[in-house]
């Protein structure tokens, strides 16, 4: 089957292209064809069909009066649209699936792919598709306004970064693409989490496009030991749950806590952390791992709602234990008690407590890794997703 792979990004950048490039590579070794379309970008990958790509629109920290011109193509793509089209000619694939497109692609790819007969198939790896800022998440608390297509809400509270200019683009985007219909010209979305499908379902995305397909992890060795410390490997963002992180941190002086990972908050936390705390800053993908393997706890503190997070997987896929926020898909992945820890979000003090018992019980802790690697190891296999994206692919194609 030729599958045609579309995202903005062709270039590892989170758990969307963590899922996008698994992808390519378990379809490939399956004798697939996969032609990938993306934007042109300095740290793509290499690809023999970049130069059919549309040229890269940069619009986060550009420049005010740069942001209103690019703006419309923000929204819309026309370059995006007839680069596919002109793609479309010499490519005929069987199905089209994409990842990311909002604000670089753009929807706009959809209508050359529907009046090109593509069956088309999008995994939603966030809440872009009906909320303005992705997250269901503003002011440090669950949000959910929008729904009904109320994006004024958005304006409102300024949920685009506390910004009101981008406030009002993002919600104007919502409202246009709205209007174009995009649900309607997609065939199945798939979504990570029961969650996630959920709540688009509640947003009014009709419940027969929707499939559960949770995300896999490539095997890895099983870390050796039971490790020191505890590992944080994400974006230093404010729904990330880091500075809640650090006051948890605060309480458990004798703990070494590292953090893994860049953002808007890096500069503060640096500033506030204390001395068990340690800042790594960006490190390689392929780096993470070995990261892991070394710590005895991850911790994933999120306060919004994650829909199906790798960094939950991948520590358990490496066998060790995970104590998280009970938020969004999370406890879809942890059994709580069984093979992990949750805690309330927003819960510093029952954060540290958790962290605190676990990080002086190395039985336990081996006792929850181990028993979360054999369940990802047996319910997140890499062929049991292949196989139900090859039947929903035969499935549309029929």
């Amino acid at each position: 089957m030729k599958v045609l792979a579309v995202s903005s990004f062709w270039h590892p950048r989170g758990g969307d292209t963590t899922c996008l490039f698994g992808m390519v590579d378990l379809l490939g070794r399956a004798g697939h064809e996969v032609v990938p379309f993306a934007m042109r970008h300095p740290d793509n990958l290499p690809s023999v069909w970049e130069t059919r790509w549309p040229p890269w629109l940069e619009v986060v920290g550009a420049p005010r009066a740069a942001q209103l011109r690019r703006l419309p193509e923000a929204i819309w793509s026309r370059r995006a649209a007839d680069a596919l089209v002109s793609l479309l000619r010499d490519v005929r694939p069987d199905v089209a699936h994409l990842h990311h497109v909002h604000r670089h692609l753009t929807p706009s790819v959809l209508g050359p792919l529907r009046a090109a007969g593509v069956p088309v198939v999008w995994t939603v790896h966030d809440y872009e598709l009906v909320c303005p800022n992705a997250h269901l998440y503003v002011d440090g608390a669950a949000c959910e306004r929008c729904r009904g297509h109320r994006y004024h809400e958005a304006i409102r509270h300024r949920c685009r970064r506390g910004d009101r200019w981008q406030s009002v683009s993002v919600a104007v985007e919502k409202w246009l693409h709205a209007a174009a219909g995009i649900w309607s010209k997609v065939d199945r979305f798939l979504c990570p989490s029961r969650f996630l499908l959920e709540r688009l379902r509640a947003f009014g995305v009709p419940a027969e496009r929707l499939r559960h397909h949770p995300n896999f992890v490539p095997e890895r060795p099983a870390a050796e030991g039971v490790g020191e410390g505890v590992l944080y490997a994400g974006r230093l963002a404010p729904e990330k749950g880091v500075e809640d992180l650090v006051r948890a941190a605060r309480e458990l002086p004798d703990v070494r806590f590292t953090l893994i990972g860049d953002g808007p908050l890096r500069a503060s936390l640096t500033a506030q952390a204390p001395a068990n705390v340690r800042l790594l800053g960006h490190v390689p993908p392929a780096a993470v791992p070995g990261h892991i393997a070394a710590a005895r706890i991850v911790v994933v503190p999120s306060s919004w709602p994650e829909n199906d997070p790798y960094a939950v997987l991948e520590a358990q896929m490496i066998g060790r234990p995970v104590v998280a926020c009970a938020v969004g898909g999370v406890p879809e992945q942890i059994r709580d008690g069984v093979d992990g820890l949750l805690v309330p979000p927003h819960a510093p003090g029952a954060l540290a407590r958790s962290l605190g018992a676990l990080a002086a019980d190395s039985g336990r802790c081996a006792e929850l890794g181990s028993l979360a690697c054999a369940r990802v190891r047996k319910d997140r296999s890499a062929v049991a997703w292949l196989t139900a994206l090859e039947e929903t692919y035969a499935e549309l194609v029929s």
